[in-house]
């Protein structure tokens, strides 16, 4: 079992390492510093046991995605990626569904989420269309799309797990999916729309993210749902 205080030092350590080596060193470098950091984390996930299937594969994905980015530019590797990630999103949204088995919500609630995805899709319209041409190629607008969905997916799962449970556990499942979903999207306007600056918030939030689903593993989840938030 590991020390309490060590994840929250070997990711402080993380943070600043990455972000000089945005600041200080090309793409390629910054790339090395994520596939590293993911790499360094998926290891104390292992060191700390009570793995589970769904995170232990979602985090084999991110770091094939993290591979593959050193290629991001082709075509074919962009778009495995995307596979990738958008399977990375489905099982970390999988890892709580069955807690969510039985909850309850009215209709008037059933709109208001339906309301939400609906306007986070026409914002992934928004975000489709302002891609440069350049960075355009057949089928990127339908991974796009995919991949949108997934992250919407993911967080009504976090936001459902979380309004059901609110504990500590979900607290940080909830806080990591949020921050990997901060993560691509600052990450599509450093990339994309060439805001190169974006790419310190995109680490960032990239970090807290996977540590957190660290930490979120090391937790039994033998919890009772809230009965006054358990109807959602």
């Amino acid at each position: 079992m590991l020390s309490k205080k060590l994840l929250p030092a070997i990711t402080l350590g993380l943070l600043l390492v990455n972000c000089f080596v945005i600041f200080e060193f090309d793409q390629d470098a910054s790339r090395w510093a994520r596939l590293l950091s993911t790499g360094l984390l998926f290891i104390v996930l292992i060191w700390q046991g009570g793995l589970s299937a769904k995170i232990m594969s979602a985090f084999c994905l991110f770091i094939c995605s993290d591979v593959l980015l050193f290629y991001y530019e082709n075509p074919i590797a962009s778009s495995v990626t995307f596979l990738m990630r958008i399977s990375a999103y489905l099982l970390l949204a999988f890892v709580v569904v069955p807690e969510l088995k039985n909850l309850k919500s009215s209709l008037f609630q059933k709109i208001i989420f339906f309301i939400v995805f609906i306007l986070n899709l026409g914002m992934l319209f928004m975000l489709v269309d302002m891609v440069p041409a350049k960075f355009v190629y057949p089928f990127l607008n339908i991974l796009f799309y995919a991949y949108g969905i997934s992250m919407i997916t993911l967080v009504i799962a976090a936001i459902s797990y979380s309004n059901r449970y609110s504990n500590t556990t979900s607290f940080y499942y909830t806080a990591a999916t949020l921050c990997l979903v901060f993560s691509d999207i600052t990450s599509f306007i450093a990339y994309y729309l060439e805001f190169y600056e974006f790419y310190f918030p995109d680490r960032i939030f990239y970090i807290l993210g996977v540590a957190g689903l660290v930490k979120f593993a090391t937790f039994a989840r033998s919890h009772e749902a809230v009965t006054e938030l358990e109807s959602l």
